[in-house]
């Protein structure tokens, strides 16, 4: 994202983000000029179609102390008048001048302001508590070890593995490595939830244990014993290394964005700024989006 965003930005483009179903929605997109054959910066662009054709709705937003006044709305419009724009918006997050909304609905252009309100329906927007925390967990797996099964008269064991290991389908054809089974593991939704569920600030080290472990097919997986010669099943792997888990608490603000309450908040965590933005129609329909914005400068 381009460092000329703000927070204000950011918020109105959560806020279309999740009002958009079907449409790219697109902050700080770079638009060519048409008189200029240059490219022109738009904060928010909504990508979308009306039956066969593309259609382009740009929104500029005002993050200024100041009413807008008919001058930025002339501005906008003049701009606009040489972009691909086929609707434009205007959000202000202190409002218009009775002179600006007067021009703008002459133009045809949509006005949008910020309004705090009071009667927020919070439990609606982020559960009964109205609050809202972002769980961050980094893992690294430093051991691996997997349990064989008897096989004869050879006992079960745990064995500790190499990344390099391979690992072996039922009719002895190779699978992977140890390493592309464990990534692949770490990164899948059972690991997530388990690990963001379990997961507490003061935890260091991580546990995973995966029994009986198998294929995307749901094939059993083994291990090949060189002496004797033989296929071990695998009961399971266990996986362990250092964690940190990270949980940042949003400061929730609400208000109103024409007929659609608006419920949002930032905070940093794993050295990321994060905006977090709720949305709740008239109609009852609720979104929630979340953005990264980077580094916090």
């Amino acid at each position: 994202m381009p460092k000329r965003s703000n927070d204000f930005q950011r918020l109105i483009y959560l806020v279309r983000l999740n009002l958009s179903e079907g449409a790219k929605v697109t902050e700080s997109k770079m638009m060519r000029d048409r008189l200029t054959k240059r490219f022109r910066e738009v904060d928010v662009v909504i990508d979308g179609k009306v039956g066969s054709q593309r259609v382009f709705v740009s929104i500029e937003c005002r993050d200024h102390q100041r009413v807008a006044d008919v001058g930025w709305v002339d501005a906008m419009k003049a701009k606009h008048d040489r972009l691909d724009t086929n609707a434009l918006l205007l959000a202000s997050r202190s409002g218009f001048t009775p002179e600006a909304r007067d021009v703008a609905s002459k133009y045809g252009i949509e006005l949008f302001t910020l309004e705090d309100i009071d009667d927020a329906n919070i439990p609606a927007l982020l559960g009964p508590n109205g609050n809202l925390w972002l769980k961050s967990v980094t893992i690294t797996a430093e051991k691996v070890s997997i349990r064989v099964a008897q096989v004869g008269l050879l006992a079960p064991e745990t064995v500790a593995t190499a990344p390099d290991n391979l690992l072996y389908l039922d009719d002895g054809s190779e699978l992977c490595q140890t390493k592309e089974l464990v990534d692949g593991l770490l990164k899948s939704p059972r690991a997530r939830d388990y690990l963001l569920a379990e997961g507490k600030e003061e935890h260091k080290w991580f546990e995973f244990v995966w029994e009986p472990p198998n294929d995307q097919q749901g094939r059993p997986l083994y291990m090949r014993k060189l002496e004797p010669a033989v296929m071990r099943p695998i009961e399971s792997i266990r996986i362990v290394g250092p964690c940190k888990v990270e949980i940042g608490k949003f400061g929730v603000r609400h208000g109103r964005i024409g007929d659609v309450q608006v419920a949002w908040g930032k905070t940093t965590i794993a050295g990321n700024n994060a905006m977090a933005v709720a949305t709740i129609t008239e109609t009852g329909e609720t979104k929630l989006s979340l953005n990264f914005s980077g580094a916090e400068q």
